[in-house]
C-alpha cells in the first residue's frame, strides 16, 4: 500500500464535509429539484451565492477517488470489480426498497422496464437521472472511473514524470470524453455519462497525481520554510486555509466553468469544470482546518457522515424523488435553513443506519450460503 498523507479520520472528515456541502447544494441551491409550493423564497439567496461553490462536493468525492486509488495496495481490475459490486449492492438495496414502497403506495405507476434498467446502473437522460434515485448519475460515473483507472495506472506507473501524467490522466481523458459526449446524440443516457466524465474525471486525475507526487507534503514543506516554530506554523496554516477557502468559493461563484463550442462539422463542445483548478488547495485547506478540530462531537459527526457518505448521497434523494410531495414538507418543517440542514442530515443518517443493518443481514445470509 502506498503511503498516504491522509489518515482514516482526515479522509472520512473530508468526505463528511463533502456530504454537508452536497445537502446545502440540494436543499438551498437547487430550486429545480423542489415542488414550487415547498421551496422557500429565502433560499434564493443561498442559490444565488452557493450554487456553484457547493458543487465542490462532487469535486471532493472525485478527487478522493483518484487519491485513494493511488494509495490502495490493489490497483487491479479485480479490485475495481470488488469496489463496484460493493457500491451497487448498497445502491440496489436502497433502490428496490424505495421502488417497492413507491409502487405499493401507488406513487410510481408509470415506470417502464427501460426506466428501471437505466436507473439500476445510474444512467439517465437529465440532471435528475432517476425517479426513484434522482442522483444516481454518480454511480455510473464512479463505476466507469474505477475501471478506467487501472488501465491508466498500468501505463503511467512505469516511470515518474508529472508533466506526462498531467497530459495522460487530466488533459487527454478530458478531450476524449468531451468528444465522445458531443458525438453521441441518439443515446441521451450514454451522452449524459460522458458529459459527467468530462466534467469530473479531471478531478479524479488530479487526486491521483496529488497522491503519487506527494503534493500535499510539498505544500507542507513550503509552509515550513515560512515558519520559525510550531505556533507560527499553526497561525500561518489557519490564515492560509481560510484564504484558500475564500478564493475557492469566490472563484467558483464568479467563474464556475469554461465552455467552448467548435463550429466544425463535428459540433465539438467541451465544458471545463473550473473546480479542477481549485480542488487541490481547497482540500489542502480543509485538511488543515479539520486537523485543528478539538471538539469530539464535531469530529464524530464528520467522520460518521464520511464513513457512510455513499448512503448519505443516495438517501437524500428521498426528498426529491416520487415521494417529494410528502417528504419536502417534512424537510422544511424546522423553517430555518440551519435547522433544515441538520434535520435533513439527521433523517438521512437514521435511514442510513437502517439500511446498513439490512445490508449486513443480506451479506451475512450470502456468506452462510457460500459456506
Amino acid at each position: 500500500m502506498q503511503r498516504s498523507y491522509l489518515d482514516d479520520y482526515t479522509f472520512n472528515s473530508i468526505k463528511g464535509i463533502a456530504v454537508i456541502l452536497l445537502y446545502i447544494l440540494h436543499f438551498f441551491a437547487s430550486s429545480f429539484l423542489w415542488l414550487p409550493d415547498f421551496y422557500l423564497s429565502k433560499f434564493l439567496l443561498f442559490e444565488n451565492y452557493f450554487q456553484f461553490s457547493a458543487n465542490l462536493c462532487v469535486a471532493i468525492f472525485a478527487f478522493l477517488t483518484g487519491y485513494g486509488f493511488w494509495c490502495s495496495a490493489n490497483k487491479t481490475l479485480r479490485h475495481s470489480c470488488t469496489k463496484s459490486i460493493k457500491v451497487l449492492r448498497v445502491y440496489w438495496i436502497i433502490y428496490f426498497t424505495f421502488f417497492l414502497i413507491a409502487v405499493g403506495c401507488g406513487l410510481y405507476y408509470d415506470f417502464t422496464l427501460r426506466k428501471v434498467i437505466l436507473e439500476l446502473f445510474g444512467l439517465g437522460d437529465e440532471v435528475i437521472s432517476g425517479e426513484i434515485m434522482p442522483f444516481c448519475w454518480y454511480i455510473s460515473f464512479y463505476i466507469v472511473t474505477i475501471f478506467f483507472l487501472p488501465f491508466l495506472n498500468l501505463f503511467l506507473e512505469r516511470y515518474r514524470n508529472i508533466f506526462r501524467d498531467v497530459f495522460y490522466i487530466l488533459i487527454l481523458p478530458f478531450f476524449l470524453f468531451s468528444f465522445i459526449g458531443s458525438s453521441i446524440e441518439s443515446m441521451p443516457g450514454l451522452k449524459k455519462l460522458f458529459v459527467d466524465l468530462n466534467l469530473w474525471f479531471p478531478c479524479v486525475g488530479l487526486g491521483y497525481i496529488t497522491a503519487r507526487y506527494s503534493l500535499f507534503e510539498q505544500l507542507d514543506s513550503v509552509i515550513d520554510s515560512f515558519c520559525r516554530n510550531k505556533n507560527d506554523k499553526i497561525r500561518f496554516e489557519i490564515i492560509a486555509s481560510i484564504v484558500f477557502v475564500i478564493i475557492t468559493i469566490c472563484g467558483m461563484y464568479y467563474y464556475p466553468g469554461l465552455i467552448y463550442t467548435s463550429k466544425s462539422a463535428f459540433h465539438f463542445q467541451f465544458v471545463l469544470n473550473m473546480s479542477v483548478f481549485y480542488i487541490l488547495i481547497f482540500n489542502y485547506a480543509i485538511i488543515k482546518l479539520v486537523n485543528l478540530i478539538t471538539v469530539s462531537l464535531v469530529k464524530l459527526v464528520l467522520t460518521e457522515l464520511g464513513k457512510y457518505s455513499l448512503y448519505m448521497w443516495v438517501l437524500n434523494g428521498v426528498f426529491f424523488n416520487v415521494f417529494k410531495e410528502y417528504t419536502q414538507p417534512l424537510l422544511i418543517y424546522p423553517y430555518y435553513a440551519v435547522l433544515i440542514l441538520i434535520w435533513g442530515l439527521l433523517i438521512c443518517f437514521v435511514l442510513t443506519k437502517g439500511f446498513v443493518l439490512i445490508e449486513s443481514i443480506i451479506q451475512g445470509g450470502m456468506s452462510r450460503e457460500n459456506n
